[in-house]
């Protein structure tokens, strides 16, 4: 008489880790409106006096090869970052550097905005004047505002575990395709500081996250399937 065949055993799965919240999950911290706001109005007020050339000072605050590499002027590399050659290019910067820095001062804090965006937007500019002539200036914000975008992104990759990473990188892509890539080409616009920008911002924005991932991940919600 055969027997009954044993039953057989089956290992039970391990626990899978699931993240239910990041510190994305959160709205942003409400002080970051007011901040957000004075950093526009801070380019409208810079933009204003180049414009009008308050107290003689339009002169001083673009920057160039030979007012900065040349001459020594380095204040230029903080103050060109106000300066926008009209109305247009003003708006163009404006909205986006407003919702970068209500989004960056919101999540992760004064250092994020504005200390990371003004020093990445001075050196954008400082490694952007050597390729140009001596005599060339260089205006606006949008150097800065790349680097923000970079730095946001890899920012949003890194933390925001919710998603799968295929669906995080989709995003970015499509952020980045959407808001940062031009639709027109325009010869007086630097694409050389949009790229140098964002290049840096990417750089930076990793190593701020390797800085703070302890922090970061605190804010994260884990349950076990």
């Amino acid at each position: 008489m055969s027997q009954p065949p044993l039953p057989v055993a089956f290992e039970p799965e391990p626990p899978v880790a699931v993240v239910r919240e990041t510190l994305l999950s959160r709205s942003p911290h409400p002080s970051s409106r007011a901040f957000a706001g004075a950093g526009v109005a801070t380019l409208c007020v810079v933009s204003a006096v180049y414009w009008a050339d308050l107290g003689g000072l339009g002169d001083s605050l673009p920057a160039s090869g030979g007012d900065v590499l040349s001459r020594g002027e380095y204040w230029r590399l903080l103050t060109c970052l106000g300066v926008h050659a009209d109305g247009r290019h003003l708006l163009a910067n404006a909205a986006l550097f407003g919702i970068l820095a209500y989004l960056l001062r919101g999540y992760f804090g004064p250092v994020a905005f504005p200390l990371l965006p003004v020093l990445m937007g001075a050196a954008t500019t400082a490694l952007t004047l050597p390729a140009y002539r001596p005599d060339t200036q260089l205006v606006g914000a949008s150097g800065m505002v790349y680097a923000m975008a970079g730095f946001w992104l890899v920012l949003y990759l890194l933390v925001e575990r919710r998603l799968r990473p295929a669906k995080r990188v989709l995003r970015a892509t499509g952020f980045a395709l959407v808001v940062l890539a031009p639709t027109v080409l325009e010869p007086r616009v630097s694409y050389r500081a949009h790229a140098i920008g964002f290049v840096l911002g990417t750089l930076v924005g990793a190593a701020f996250f390797a800085l703070r991932r302890e922090r970061i991940r605190e804010a994260e919600r884990v349950e076990w399937e």
